[in-house]
Protein backbone atom coordinates (compact mmCIF):
# COMPACT_ATOMS: atom_id res chain seq x y z
CA UNK A 1 0.00 0.00 0.00
CA UNK A 2 2.96 2.34 1.09
CA UNK A 3 4.28 1.52 -2.64
CA UNK A 4 1.28 2.69 -4.38
CA UNK A 5 0.99 5.53 -2.24
CA UNK A 6 4.58 6.47 -3.51
CA UNK A 7 3.58 5.70 -7.12
CA UNK A 8 1.20 8.24 -6.82
CA UNK A 9 3.07 11.07 -5.15
CA UNK A 10 5.42 10.57 -8.19
CA UNK A 11 2.85 10.82 -10.48
CA UNK A 12 1.45 13.96 -9.18
CA UNK A 13 4.98 15.52 -9.08
CA UNK A 14 5.56 14.70 -12.85
CA UNK A 15 2.33 16.05 -13.85
CA UNK A 16 1.08 18.34 -11.88
CA UNK A 17 4.36 20.82 -11.89
CA UNK A 18 3.58 24.34 -12.73
CA UNK A 19 4.60 24.98 -16.63
CA UNK A 20 7.47 27.40 -17.19
CA UNK A 21 5.01 28.75 -20.04
CA UNK A 22 1.57 29.21 -19.69
CA UNK A 23 -0.76 27.79 -22.79
CA UNK A 24 -3.52 28.38 -24.07
CA UNK A 25 -4.20 24.68 -25.37
CA UNK A 26 -2.70 21.09 -24.22
CA UNK A 27 -3.26 18.55 -26.89
CA UNK A 28 -2.00 14.97 -26.63
CA UNK A 29 -0.56 13.03 -29.49
CA UNK A 30 -0.71 9.32 -29.39
CA UNK A 31 2.83 9.27 -31.05
CA UNK A 32 5.56 11.59 -32.03
CA UNK A 33 5.28 12.22 -35.53
CA UNK A 34 8.29 11.20 -38.32
CA UNK A 35 8.38 14.08 -40.19
CA UNK A 36 7.06 17.78 -40.32
CA UNK A 37 8.47 17.92 -43.77
CA UNK A 38 5.16 17.99 -46.35
CA UNK A 39 6.77 15.87 -48.41
CA UNK A 40 7.21 12.90 -46.02
CA UNK A 41 3.98 13.35 -43.35
CA UNK A 42 2.21 10.05 -43.83
CA UNK A 43 1.68 9.41 -40.31
CA UNK A 44 -1.67 10.42 -38.48
CA UNK A 45 0.11 12.68 -35.68
CA UNK A 46 1.90 14.41 -38.81
CA UNK A 47 -1.74 14.66 -40.68
CA UNK A 48 -2.67 16.49 -37.56
CA UNK A 49 -0.36 19.03 -36.92
CA UNK A 50 -0.10 19.88 -41.16
CA UNK A 51 -3.65 21.33 -40.39
CA UNK A 52 -2.11 23.78 -38.17
CA UNK A 53 1.45 24.73 -39.46
CA UNK A 54 0.78 23.95 -43.30
CA UNK A 55 -0.88 25.83 -46.21
CA UNK A 56 -0.51 25.26 -49.61
CA UNK A 57 -1.29 27.26 -52.73
CA UNK A 58 -4.60 25.92 -52.81
CA UNK A 59 -7.09 24.71 -49.87
CA UNK A 60 -10.46 23.40 -50.14
CA UNK A 61 -13.78 24.03 -48.27
CA UNK A 62 -17.37 23.38 -49.05
CA UNK A 63 -17.61 25.75 -51.77
CA UNK A 64 -14.85 24.18 -53.72
CA UNK A 65 -10.75 25.20 -53.93
CA UNK A 66 -9.84 28.24 -53.05
CA UNK A 67 -6.38 30.64 -52.67
CA UNK A 68 -5.89 33.12 -50.22
CA UNK A 69 -2.52 34.30 -52.33
CA UNK A 70 -3.65 34.39 -56.36
CA UNK A 71 -5.03 37.10 -57.45
CA UNK A 72 -6.04 35.82 -60.98
CA UNK A 73 -5.28 32.74 -63.19
CA UNK A 74 -5.04 32.16 -66.65
CA UNK A 75 -4.44 28.79 -68.81
CA UNK A 76 -2.12 29.82 -71.05
CA UNK A 77 -2.69 27.99 -75.02
CA UNK A 78 -0.64 25.03 -75.75
CA UNK A 79 -0.68 21.89 -78.02
CA UNK A 80 0.87 19.44 -75.49
CA UNK A 81 0.98 20.82 -72.03
CA UNK A 82 -1.48 22.18 -69.61
CA UNK A 83 -0.04 25.66 -68.50
CA UNK A 84 -1.19 27.87 -66.16
CA UNK A 85 -0.21 31.09 -65.08
CA UNK A 86 -1.05 32.51 -61.78
CA UNK A 87 -0.58 36.42 -60.56
CA UNK A 88 0.22 36.22 -56.98
CA UNK A 89 -1.44 38.95 -54.13
CA UNK A 90 1.21 40.89 -52.55
CA UNK A 91 0.26 39.36 -49.04
CA UNK A 92 1.70 36.00 -50.75
CA UNK A 93 4.70 34.32 -49.47
CA UNK A 94 7.73 35.00 -51.37
CA UNK A 95 7.54 33.60 -54.75
CA UNK A 96 11.04 32.14 -54.55
CA UNK A 97 9.74 29.93 -51.40
CA UNK A 98 6.72 28.63 -53.75
CA UNK A 99 8.63 28.31 -56.27
CA UNK A 100 10.94 26.16 -54.16
CA UNK A 101 8.34 23.81 -52.45
CA UNK A 102 6.29 22.95 -55.24
CA UNK A 103 9.77 22.38 -57.39
CA UNK A 104 10.59 19.69 -54.46
CA UNK A 105 7.62 17.99 -55.72
CA UNK A 106 8.94 17.48 -59.29
CA UNK A 107 12.61 16.84 -58.41
CA UNK A 108 12.34 14.98 -54.97
CA UNK A 109 12.03 11.16 -54.17
CA UNK A 110 8.82 10.88 -51.56
CA UNK A 111 6.44 7.99 -50.58
CA UNK A 112 3.31 10.11 -52.30
CA UNK A 113 5.59 10.77 -55.44
CA UNK A 114 3.18 8.81 -58.07
CA UNK A 115 0.72 11.46 -56.97
CA UNK A 116 2.81 14.22 -58.40
CA UNK A 117 3.58 13.00 -61.70
CA UNK A 118 1.11 15.16 -63.98
CA UNK A 119 3.32 18.37 -62.68
CA UNK A 120 5.76 18.57 -65.27
CA UNK A 121 7.84 22.17 -64.69
CA UNK A 122 7.49 25.29 -61.88
CA UNK A 123 8.52 28.34 -62.88
CA UNK A 124 9.19 31.75 -61.72
CA UNK A 125 8.59 34.58 -64.39
CA UNK A 126 8.51 37.91 -62.36
CA UNK A 127 8.35 39.04 -58.80
CA UNK A 128 4.98 37.67 -58.27
CA UNK A 129 4.09 35.79 -61.26
CA UNK A 130 3.99 31.82 -61.00
CA UNK A 131 3.50 29.25 -63.86
CA UNK A 132 2.41 25.49 -63.34
CA UNK A 133 3.04 23.02 -66.43
CA UNK A 134 0.88 20.00 -66.18
CA UNK A 135 0.27 16.93 -68.45
CA UNK A 136 -2.21 16.95 -71.34
CA UNK A 137 -5.58 15.86 -70.18
CA UNK A 138 -4.86 17.08 -66.75
CA UNK A 139 -8.23 18.36 -64.44
CA UNK A 140 -8.22 21.44 -63.43
CA UNK A 141 -10.15 19.75 -60.16
CA UNK A 142 -7.52 17.50 -60.07
CA UNK A 143 -4.42 19.45 -60.00
CA UNK A 144 -6.31 22.02 -57.47
CA UNK A 145 -6.73 19.31 -55.29
CA UNK A 146 -3.50 17.38 -55.12
CA UNK A 147 -1.87 20.93 -54.45
CA UNK A 148 -4.10 21.54 -51.43
CA UNK A 149 -2.73 18.57 -49.71
CA UNK A 150 -0.17 18.55 -47.00
CA UNK A 151 2.54 17.52 -49.08
CA UNK A 152 2.55 20.48 -51.41
CA UNK A 153 2.54 23.11 -48.66
CA UNK A 154 4.82 25.78 -49.02
CA UNK A 155 8.15 25.85 -46.65
CA UNK A 156 10.68 28.74 -46.89
CA UNK A 157 13.35 28.00 -48.59
CA UNK A 158 15.95 30.23 -46.38
CA UNK A 159 15.19 28.82 -43.31
CA UNK A 160 15.07 25.21 -44.78
CA UNK A 161 18.36 25.21 -46.03
CA UNK A 162 19.39 26.05 -42.65
CA UNK A 163 17.45 23.24 -41.31
CA UNK A 164 14.80 25.64 -39.49
CA UNK A 165 11.04 25.04 -40.59
CA UNK A 166 9.03 27.90 -41.92
CA UNK A 167 5.46 27.23 -42.26
CA UNK A 168 2.71 29.59 -43.99
CA UNK A 169 0.04 27.62 -42.03
CA UNK A 170 -2.18 29.46 -39.15
CA UNK A 171 0.37 28.43 -36.55
CA UNK A 172 4.45 28.44 -36.79
CA UNK A 173 6.47 25.91 -34.57
CA UNK A 174 8.61 27.44 -31.42
CA UNK A 175 9.81 23.97 -30.43
CA UNK A 176 9.69 20.26 -31.04
CA UNK A 177 11.31 17.91 -28.34
CA UNK A 178 11.44 14.33 -29.22
CA UNK A 179 8.85 11.69 -28.04
CA UNK A 180 8.20 14.68 -25.20
CA UNK A 181 6.10 17.58 -26.86
CA UNK A 182 5.82 20.70 -30.01
CA UNK A 183 5.24 24.11 -29.25
CA UNK A 184 3.13 26.15 -31.79
CA UNK A 185 2.37 29.67 -31.84
CA UNK A 186 -0.62 31.66 -33.68
CA UNK A 187 1.42 33.38 -36.65
CA UNK A 188 -1.22 36.31 -37.04
CA UNK A 189 -2.24 37.28 -32.95
CA UNK A 190 -5.20 39.07 -34.00
CA UNK A 191 -6.92 35.97 -34.96
CA UNK A 192 -9.47 35.84 -32.05
CA UNK A 193 -10.95 32.32 -33.32
CA UNK A 194 -7.79 30.28 -32.75
CA UNK A 195 -5.76 29.92 -29.71
CA UNK A 196 -2.61 31.84 -29.85
CA UNK A 197 -0.13 28.70 -27.90
CA UNK A 198 -0.82 25.28 -28.17
CA UNK A 199 1.32 22.57 -26.73
CA UNK A 200 1.02 18.55 -28.16
CA UNK A 201 2.07 16.23 -25.83
CA UNK A 202 3.30 12.85 -26.93
CA UNK A 203 1.36 10.56 -25.10
CA UNK A 204 1.41 7.22 -26.01
CA UNK A 205 -1.27 5.38 -23.59
CA UNK A 206 -4.48 7.14 -23.58
CA UNK A 207 -4.57 6.40 -19.71
CA UNK A 208 -1.63 8.91 -19.06
CA UNK A 209 -4.33 10.99 -21.25
CA UNK A 210 -6.64 11.12 -18.91
CA UNK A 211 -4.85 11.05 -15.78
CA UNK A 212 -3.91 14.60 -16.94
CA UNK A 213 -7.10 15.40 -18.63
CA UNK A 214 -9.06 14.85 -14.90
CA UNK A 215 -6.23 17.44 -13.55
CA UNK A 216 -7.26 19.79 -15.48
CA UNK A 217 -3.97 19.64 -17.70
CA UNK A 218 -5.07 18.76 -21.18
CA UNK A 219 -7.62 19.70 -22.86
CA UNK A 220 -8.10 17.19 -26.08
CA UNK A 221 -7.16 13.71 -26.80
CA UNK A 222 -7.86 10.87 -28.76
CA UNK A 223 -10.52 8.09 -26.68
CA UNK A 224 -9.50 4.44 -27.10
CA UNK A 225 -12.62 2.03 -27.60
CA UNK A 226 -12.00 1.20 -23.97
CA UNK A 227 -12.55 4.73 -22.41
CA UNK A 228 -15.83 5.11 -24.60
CA UNK A 229 -17.83 4.51 -21.57
CA UNK A 230 -16.45 6.65 -18.80
CA UNK A 231 -18.33 9.26 -16.98
CA UNK A 232 -16.02 12.00 -18.85
CA UNK A 233 -17.35 11.45 -22.26
CA UNK A 234 -20.46 12.62 -22.23
CA UNK A 235 -22.36 13.76 -25.65
CA UNK A 236 -20.83 17.67 -24.32
CA UNK A 237 -17.42 16.87 -24.30
CA UNK A 238 -16.78 14.02 -26.72
CA UNK A 239 -16.60 15.07 -30.13
CA UNK A 240 -17.05 11.72 -33.09
CA UNK A 241 -15.54 11.94 -36.61
CA UNK A 242 -17.12 9.27 -38.44
CA UNK A 243 -16.06 7.96 -42.13
CA UNK A 244 -12.70 9.12 -42.43
CA UNK A 245 -11.04 6.07 -42.14
CA UNK A 246 -10.42 2.21 -43.13
CA UNK A 247 -9.42 -0.52 -40.93
CA UNK A 248 -7.81 -3.71 -42.46
CA UNK A 249 -5.52 -6.75 -42.57
CA UNK A 250 -3.14 -6.42 -45.49
CA UNK A 251 -2.75 -9.75 -47.08
CA UNK A 252 0.85 -10.43 -47.98
CA UNK A 253 0.51 -10.69 -51.96
CA UNK A 254 4.08 -12.16 -52.35
CA UNK A 255 2.91 -15.73 -51.04
CA UNK A 256 1.60 -17.35 -53.78
CA UNK A 257 -0.41 -20.00 -51.35
CA UNK A 258 -2.46 -16.95 -50.18
CA UNK A 259 -4.32 -16.93 -53.75
CA UNK A 260 -8.16 -16.17 -54.15
CA UNK A 261 -9.80 -18.95 -52.67
CA UNK A 262 -7.63 -18.31 -49.45
CA UNK A 263 -8.14 -14.28 -49.31
CA UNK A 264 -11.93 -15.15 -50.04
CA UNK A 265 -11.34 -17.51 -46.79
CA UNK A 266 -10.71 -14.93 -44.31
CA UNK A 267 -13.09 -12.66 -45.73
CA UNK A 268 -15.79 -14.81 -44.79
CA UNK A 269 -14.40 -15.58 -41.54
CA UNK A 270 -14.64 -12.35 -39.73
CA UNK A 271 -17.77 -11.82 -38.03
CA UNK A 272 -17.70 -8.31 -38.48
CA UNK A 273 -21.55 -7.32 -36.97
CA UNK A 274 -20.78 -9.22 -33.27
CA UNK A 275 -16.74 -7.67 -33.41
CA UNK A 276 -18.17 -4.27 -33.51
CA UNK A 277 -20.92 -4.84 -31.54
CA UNK A 278 -19.37 -7.17 -28.32
CA UNK A 279 -15.30 -5.34 -28.34
CA UNK A 280 -16.22 -2.22 -30.55
CA UNK A 281 -19.18 -1.46 -28.77
CA UNK A 282 -20.59 -0.29 -31.53
CA UNK A 283 -17.87 2.51 -32.34
CA UNK A 284 -17.33 1.59 -35.54
CA UNK A 285 -19.32 1.34 -38.65
CA UNK A 286 -19.24 -0.94 -41.66
CA UNK A 287 -17.43 -0.55 -45.03
CA UNK A 288 -18.14 -1.33 -48.46
CA UNK A 289 -15.02 -3.31 -49.69
CA UNK A 290 -12.34 -0.65 -48.77
CA UNK A 291 -14.73 2.42 -48.74
CA UNK A 292 -16.33 3.87 -45.77
CA UNK A 293 -20.21 3.51 -46.68
CA UNK A 294 -20.57 7.18 -46.69
CA UNK A 295 -18.89 7.60 -49.97
CA UNK A 296 -19.94 4.70 -51.56
CA UNK A 297 -23.42 6.06 -51.12
CA UNK A 298 -22.35 9.51 -52.71
CA UNK A 299 -21.53 7.85 -55.97
CA UNK A 300 -24.13 5.47 -56.30
CA UNK A 301 -27.14 7.97 -55.97
CA UNK A 302 -27.61 7.12 -52.19
CA UNK A 303 -28.22 3.04 -52.80
CA UNK A 304 -27.82 1.64 -49.79
CA UNK A 305 -25.17 -1.35 -50.67
CA UNK A 306 -25.10 -5.09 -49.08
CA UNK A 307 -21.85 -5.31 -46.89
CA UNK A 308 -19.41 -8.24 -46.73
CA UNK A 309 -21.42 -11.61 -45.51
CA UNK A 310 -20.10 -13.81 -42.49
CA UNK A 311 -20.12 -17.55 -43.26
CA UNK A 312 -18.21 -20.06 -41.21
CA UNK A 313 -19.26 -22.72 -43.53
CA UNK A 314 -18.45 -21.52 -46.64
CA UNK A 315 -15.11 -20.10 -45.48
CA UNK A 316 -13.82 -23.55 -45.14
CA UNK A 317 -15.27 -24.36 -48.35
CA UNK A 318 -13.30 -21.83 -49.88
CA UNK A 319 -9.81 -22.49 -47.87
CA UNK A 320 -10.32 -25.80 -48.95
CA UNK A 321 -10.24 -25.02 -52.14
CA UNK A 322 -7.09 -22.90 -51.99
CA UNK A 323 -3.89 -23.94 -53.69
CA UNK A 324 -1.56 -24.90 -50.87
CA UNK A 325 -4.65 -27.33 -48.83
CA UNK A 326 -4.63 -28.79 -46.78
CA UNK A 327 -0.76 -27.99 -46.11
CA UNK A 328 -1.86 -24.06 -45.41
CA UNK A 329 -3.80 -25.63 -42.07
CA UNK A 330 -0.98 -26.79 -40.34
CA UNK A 331 1.46 -23.44 -41.26
CA UNK A 332 1.74 -20.76 -38.69
CA UNK A 333 1.15 -17.44 -40.14
CA UNK A 334 2.01 -14.02 -38.61
CA UNK A 335 -0.67 -11.78 -37.47
CA UNK A 336 1.19 -8.54 -37.02
CA UNK A 337 -0.04 -4.99 -35.53
CA UNK A 338 0.54 -1.95 -33.23
CA UNK A 339 1.06 -3.14 -29.80
CA UNK A 340 -1.22 -1.07 -27.95
CA UNK A 341 -3.61 -2.92 -26.20
CA UNK A 342 -6.64 -1.63 -28.48
CA UNK A 343 -4.70 -3.05 -31.09
CA UNK A 344 -4.16 -6.19 -29.68
CA UNK A 345 -7.68 -6.90 -28.42
CA UNK A 346 -8.98 -6.76 -31.94
CA UNK A 347 -5.96 -8.91 -33.07
CA UNK A 348 -7.27 -11.55 -30.49
CA UNK A 349 -10.82 -11.28 -31.67
CA UNK A 350 -9.24 -11.60 -35.34
CA UNK A 351 -7.40 -14.48 -34.65
CA UNK A 352 -9.86 -16.32 -32.71
CA UNK A 353 -12.15 -16.20 -35.82
CA UNK A 354 -9.60 -17.52 -37.99
CA UNK A 355 -8.62 -20.14 -35.59
CA UNK A 356 -12.16 -21.83 -36.26
CA UNK A 357 -11.56 -22.02 -39.87
CA UNK A 358 -8.79 -24.18 -39.18
CA UNK A 359 -5.60 -22.05 -39.71
CA UNK A 360 -3.05 -21.79 -37.04
CA UNK A 361 -2.15 -17.81 -35.92
CA UNK A 362 0.74 -16.53 -34.38
CA UNK A 363 0.06 -12.44 -33.00
CA UNK A 364 2.90 -10.18 -33.20
CA UNK A 365 2.94 -6.80 -31.58
CA UNK A 366 4.88 -4.43 -32.57
CA UNK A 367 6.05 -0.75 -32.06
CA UNK A 368 4.82 1.51 -34.72
CA UNK A 369 8.31 2.42 -36.56
CA UNK A 370 9.43 -1.69 -36.81
CA UNK A 371 6.31 -2.20 -37.69
CA UNK A 372 5.41 0.08 -40.91
CA UNK A 373 9.01 -0.28 -42.06
CA UNK A 374 9.27 -4.12 -42.04
CA UNK A 375 5.51 -4.28 -43.90
CA UNK A 376 7.12 -2.33 -46.42
CA UNK A 377 9.85 -4.51 -46.77
CA UNK A 378 6.91 -7.24 -47.54
CA UNK A 379 7.40 -9.10 -44.05
CA UNK A 380 4.89 -10.45 -42.54
CA UNK A 381 1.65 -12.59 -43.86
CA UNK A 382 -1.11 -10.47 -42.17
CA UNK A 383 -0.80 -7.02 -41.03
CA UNK A 384 -3.95 -4.88 -38.95
CA UNK A 385 -3.65 -1.17 -40.22
CA UNK A 386 -5.45 1.67 -40.61
CA UNK A 387 -5.76 4.17 -43.56
CA UNK A 388 -7.14 8.04 -42.33
CA UNK A 389 -7.73 9.70 -45.44
CA UNK A 390 -5.97 12.70 -46.15
CA UNK A 391 -8.45 14.65 -48.39
CA UNK A 392 -11.80 14.65 -48.75
CA UNK A 393 -12.19 12.69 -52.13
CA UNK A 394 -13.22 8.61 -52.40
CA UNK A 395 -9.94 8.72 -54.75
CA UNK A 396 -8.17 8.64 -51.22
CA UNK A 397 -8.85 5.26 -50.07
CA UNK A 398 -8.42 3.90 -53.94
CA UNK A 399 -5.00 5.20 -55.50
CA UNK A 400 -2.22 5.28 -52.55
CA UNK A 401 -3.72 2.12 -51.43
CA UNK A 402 -4.04 0.13 -54.53
CA UNK A 403 -1.73 1.58 -57.29
CA UNK A 404 0.37 -0.95 -58.56
CA UNK A 405 3.22 1.65 -58.78
CA UNK A 406 2.35 2.72 -54.97
CA UNK A 407 3.75 -0.81 -53.23
CA UNK A 408 5.09 -1.06 -49.87
CA UNK A 409 5.37 2.44 -48.19
CA UNK A 410 3.58 4.17 -50.74
CA UNK A 411 0.21 3.17 -49.55
CA UNK A 412 0.04 -0.48 -51.01
CA UNK A 413 1.04 -2.08 -48.22
CA UNK A 414 -0.54 -5.59 -49.37
CA UNK A 415 1.41 -5.77 -52.71
CA UNK A 416 -1.32 -5.68 -54.60
CA UNK A 417 -0.81 -5.97 -58.24
CA UNK A 418 -3.66 -5.38 -60.63
CA UNK A 419 -2.76 -3.54 -64.35
CA UNK A 420 -6.31 -3.12 -64.81
CA UNK A 421 -6.80 -0.95 -61.40
CA UNK A 422 -3.55 0.79 -62.39
CA UNK A 423 -4.56 1.70 -65.65
CA UNK A 424 -7.99 3.45 -64.33
CA UNK A 425 -5.81 5.03 -61.61
CA UNK A 426 -3.39 6.68 -63.75
CA UNK A 427 -6.25 8.26 -66.09
CA UNK A 428 -5.51 11.95 -65.72
CA UNK A 429 -9.97 12.32 -65.49
CA UNK A 430 -11.23 10.34 -63.45
CA UNK A 431 -15.21 9.72 -62.92
CA UNK A 432 -17.62 7.95 -60.19
CA UNK A 433 -18.22 5.03 -62.92
CA UNK A 434 -14.49 4.63 -62.44
CA UNK A 435 -14.12 5.03 -59.11
CA UNK A 436 -17.06 1.92 -59.01
CA UNK A 437 -15.17 -0.10 -61.49
CA UNK A 438 -11.90 0.00 -59.29
CA UNK A 439 -13.74 -0.81 -56.31
CA UNK A 440 -15.70 -3.63 -58.16
CA UNK A 441 -12.39 -5.19 -58.80
CA UNK A 442 -11.00 -5.01 -55.55
CA UNK A 443 -13.86 -6.16 -53.94
CA UNK A 444 -13.65 -9.55 -56.33
CA UNK A 445 -9.58 -9.74 -55.85
CA UNK A 446 -10.43 -9.68 -51.95
CA UNK A 447 -5.72 -7.80 -51.12
CA UNK A 448 -6.82 -7.13 -47.67
CA UNK A 449 -9.82 -8.37 -44.85
CA UNK A 450 -12.14 -5.95 -45.10
CA UNK A 451 -12.79 -4.70 -41.87
CA UNK A 452 -14.75 -1.49 -40.97
CA UNK A 453 -14.51 2.22 -40.49
CA UNK A 454 -13.41 3.39 -37.40
CA UNK A 455 -15.64 6.06 -35.19
CA UNK A 456 -12.43 8.72 -34.21
CA UNK A 457 -13.94 9.79 -30.48
CA UNK A 458 -12.43 12.79 -29.01
CA UNK A 459 -12.36 13.80 -25.30
CA UNK A 460 -12.27 17.87 -25.32
CA UNK A 461 -12.57 20.11 -22.58
CA UNK A 462 -14.65 23.25 -22.12
CA UNK A 463 -11.15 25.49 -22.63
CA UNK A 464 -11.22 23.75 -26.47
CA UNK A 465 -15.00 23.68 -26.96
CA UNK A 466 -14.17 28.09 -26.75
CA UNK A 467 -12.62 27.54 -30.43
CA UNK A 468 -15.27 26.01 -32.19
CA UNK A 469 -12.86 26.17 -35.93
CA UNK A 470 -10.42 23.70 -33.67
CA UNK A 471 -13.26 20.50 -34.47
CA UNK A 472 -11.79 20.61 -38.00
CA UNK A 473 -8.53 20.63 -37.20
CA UNK A 474 -8.75 16.89 -35.20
Amino acid sequence: MRTLSLVFFLLSLTFCRKEPFDFDLKIALPSDPAHLDPLFITDLSGQKLSKFLHQGLFSRDPKGFQSPWILTSQKIPHPNREIWRFQLRPAAPALEDIRFSLSRLVQESYPRKGDYQFLLAVRSLSENQLELEFQKGTMETEWKEKLSLPFASIIGKEEWERGVLHSYGKYKLLSWKKNEFLDLHLQKESDSDFPKKIRFLILPQSSTSLFLYRKGKLDAFKLTDFLLSIPEANQESTLTKRGRSVQYIAINQNNSCFDKHFRTALNLAIPRHLIIQKLLENHADLTYGPIPLNYIEKISKGEVHQEQTYDKNLAIAELEQSSCYPKIKTTSLEFRMRGDDENQTKGRAIKQALEEIGLIIKLRPMEKAPLYKENGEGKGDLTLLTWYSDFDSIWNFLDPLFHPEKMGNGGNRSFYLNPEVGRILNKPSKTDKDALQVITKIKEDKPWIFLWSIQENYLVSKEFLRYNVLADFL
